[in-house]
């Protein structure tokens, strides 16, 4: 598989050393037609692709093929990723808020820092995906399998588990004040957890 992300080509402006953007010779910030960049874009074939910082917010990717591709610090706030592939894709400090995830296949991917607040994960496979200090306020993880997950120091107040895999899941220090894990399967790891009000 390509990995765009891992090329060592720069960014074709002075002094800027980010990566360039998968088909692009410049990096989001210096890119000069952002909405063409991304209308150009083929999301069924993005497998490995570097698309740091760039906005998708409201954007139908259906079923788009991303699996390992780079999206770090990208805007995917209420973008439609129902059923797509994202396994081992890095989203760490991406704005994921209101995204519907639905059904989509992460496993292994890096949500670190992310911002998932009332985001979608319904039937979606989380498989040891990294949640360290992702914000998911109000999200909706019902039926994901979230086997050996890591949300260590995530904010998940008020998040629903209704019926999820939580088996060896790692909610360390995590913030889940008000969830609702009636339903979830597994035995999770709570050490320091806030489950003030949660249902369980």
């Amino acid at each position: 598989m390509d990995h765009d992300y891992y090329r060592r080509t720069k960014c074709s402006a002075e002094g800027c050393t980010a990566r360039v953007l998968t088909g692009a010779t410049a990096c989001w910030e210096h890119l000069d037609d952002r909405e063409a960049y991304v209308k150009g874009l083929d999301f069924a074939k993005l497998d490995g692709a570097n698309l740091a910082g760039v906005d998708l917010s409201g954007r139908d990717l259906q079923e788009a093929s991303l699996n390992e591709a780079c999206l770090s610090g990208a805007n995917l706030s209420g973008a439609n990723l129902l059923r797509a592939g994202l396994y081992r894709a890095w989203l760490d400090d991406a704005n994921l808020q209101g995204a519907n995830f639905n059904e989509a296949f992460m496993k292994f991917a890096v949500l670190g820092g992310a911002d998932a607040s009332a985001a979608s994960f319904i039937g979606a496979n989380l498989e040891q995906t990294n949640l360290v200090g992702t914000k998911a306020q109000g999200a909706i993880f019902d039926g994901a399998d979230l086997y050996y997950a890591r949300p260590g120091n995530a904010d998940m107040e008020g998040a629903s588990f209704k019926n999820s895999n939580i088996t060896r899941t790692i909610f360390r220090r995590a913030n889940l004040a008000k969830a609702n894990l009636g339903g979830a399967t597994g035995q999770a790891n709570y050490d320091r957890a806030n489950l003030e009000g949660a249902q369980q």
